[in-house]
């Protein structure tokens, strides 16, 4: 059966994500600090962010030569001044991608190449990367900058070079325009091993923030809340949930650069942080770590779980130490813009990822493609006008996943109850989710392979409920005359981790003498990861 979102339809905005935001729906006071760094204190004013991004815009321009439908790259970690570069491409009437500022030189280099991107805004941390892929794609150093107030390598911070006296006027753009015209393109993982660019529109922006802030807005005290920031930027999620929403209600959010425990409860209690999007892994921290009964955490109201599937009984550990909390889980992915399926805070039932968003179909549909009676598990489909616009320079992918009917095919099976509230069961597609980040096995298989004592490797995602995530583990068969070994095994794990970001990385491994496999070559994944949960229930079984 087709389900349709029980909440009222939303009237959508019809313009770009510049005249959305600085629209200022709420009346957001112009000197209220809205984007503030929570190790120092500087801070954007609604007025500052909005100067500062079309003064960006007008220097993209000026100085790097940007015209229309050119690409920003920025890749750092997380500023308080991040959504400055982000939204000052979209002013110049251009687009922006987003980094991981782990990357490694192959892999930055893949996505300036894939995007096309034509500036690129680093850090301190990783401009000799930066310096190395442009290089290798052809980007010119000077249209390269860091963010900061002083050079770094001969590179100039963006805010000395780029933010002169003019600013851009941004094309005001109809609503058939912005739904056509890309404004974001974040890379999702695929199974192949190959990220792929997800074409985020304006449109697609614009009403998912509007879908995803309508179920909280009952809730929620503009005038009081505040939000904290450690969900990383360059990550959809972080960039919808916090950026656009911290703007578009004018809430006050208290940027770190990277996650730390302690560092998060000191802010959460020094600032009375109200709003704290997360995801699992930092949920059990808050569970289990006996530093966080050091802190007064009691100003933290509603607690906002995606990118992973949040388990009931992790959310009540967590609401044993933090009894005022309230936690919501969200479910989306990239190509959604992200948020399709939300918990209302009124209603949350523990375990449940909630109900569709306004102006939100689903479907669930079984192995043979046919739609399954409510409360039988199926495939999670979606439709609404936020999903993608397609993959970048990939329609053959773009048409595996949007069907005829315009349902985006997620991969995840779930179960509806009566009350249509959705639950994730499962996955059909291969990705593994570690701490909320996509690693995809074909791309570890391929690295492993190159391994000279590596005959044959097989990859899976085994969940780990000590840390609410899936783990990345390895499965090897080695060559003739290498004998397994702990020794062996770090060697192998050394020789993946140095060609990856670290939350790529294998977290297990094990010897095999071959891997399972179908007649056709594929690799056997469950007989993979059913093997591992009988190893747990072997391990922990009493002991008579």
């Amino acid at each position: 059966m087709v389900y349709s979102s029980k909440l009222a339809s939303l009237d959508l905005p019809k313009s770009s994500i510049i005249q959305f935001l600085f629209a200022n729906k709420f009346n957001t006071p112009q000197d209220r600090p809205l984007l503030i760094d929570a190790d120092d204190g500087r801070y954007l004013t609604f007025a500052e962010l909005k100067d500062q991004v079309l003064r960006f815009g007008a220097g993209l321009q000026d100085v790097c030569g940007f015209h229309a439908n050119d690409v920003v790259a920025v890749y750092a970690p997380n500023q308080y001044n991040y959504f400055v570069p982000i939204l000052g491409a979209l002013a110049a009437n251009g687009a922006a991608t987003t980094a991981n500022p782990n990357y490694n030189v192959d892999e930055l280099s893949y996505q300036l190449e894939m995007s096309k991107a034509k500036v690129i805004i680093c850090h301190e941390e990783n401009v000799k990367t930066a310096l190395k892929a442009a290089d290798r794609v052809g980007i010119s150093k000077k249209n390269l900058f860091v963010f900061g107030e002083s050079s770094i390598h001969g590179i100039q911070p963006f805010q000395e070079a780029l933010l002169g006296s003019r600013r851009a006027v941004p094309d005001a753009l109809t609503y058939d325009e912005a739904k056509n015209k890309v404004a974001y393109l974040c890379f999702s993982s695929g199974t192949t091993g190959k990220s792929k660019g997800v074409m985020t529109t304006h449109a697609n922006v614009t009403a998912n923030t509007c879908q995803w802030t309508s179920i909280d807005e009952p809730f929620v005290d503009r005038s009081q809340d505040r939000m904290i920031a450690v969900l990383p930027f360059f990550h959809i999620f972080g960039l919808s949930a916090i950026l656009h929403t911290a703007v578009y209600w004018g809430i006050p959010v208290h940027v770190l650069s990277r996650f730390d425990l302690n560092k998060f409860c000191e802010i959460v209690e020094k600032q009375k942080i109200t709003i704290a999007p997360l995801v699992p892994p930092i949920y059990v921290l808050l569970a289990k770590e006996k530093s966080v009964l050091s802190y007064d955490l009691s100003s933290l109201r509603i607690g906002i779980s995606g990118a992973a599937p949040l388990s009931g009984s992790l959310s009540r550990e967590v609401k044993a130490r933090l009894p005022h909390l309230s936690i919501k889980q969200g479910y989306g992915l990239t190509e959604i813009s992200p948020a399709a399926i939300s918990e209302p805070l009124d209603r949350i039932i523990d375990g449940s990822i909630g109900v569709l968003l306004p102006n939100m179909t689903a479907k669930v549909i079984g192995e043979d493609g046919k739609e399954t009676p409510q409360g039988e598990r199926g495939e999670l489909c979606l439709k609404g006008p936020n999903v993608m616009k397609g993959y970048l320079h990939n329609p053959q992918a773009t048409a595996q996943c949007i069907d005829d009917e315009g349902y985006f095919h997620t991969g995840d099976v779930v179960v509806v109850d009566e009350h249509q509230h959705f639950f994730v069961v499962d996955r059909i597609k291969e990705l593994i989710k570690y701490k909320g980040f996509q690693v995809p096995p074909a791309e570890l298989e391929g690295i492993l392979l190159k391994s000279p004592i590596v005959a044959d490797a097989a990859v899976v995602g085994i969940y780990d409920s000590s840390q609410a995530t899936e783990m990345p583990r390895a499965y090897v068969t080695l060559v003739s005359g290498t004998a397994p070994s702990d020794k062996i095994a770090r060697q192998i794990m050394k020789f993946v981790a140095d060609q990856v970001v670290p939350y790529k990385q294998l977290r297990s491994l094990r010897f095999v003498d071959s891997i399972p496999k179908s007649p056709s070559g594929k690799i056997l994944r469950r007989v993979l990861r059913d093997a591992a949960h009988q190893e747990e229930n072997t391990e922990n079984r009493p002991k008579l």
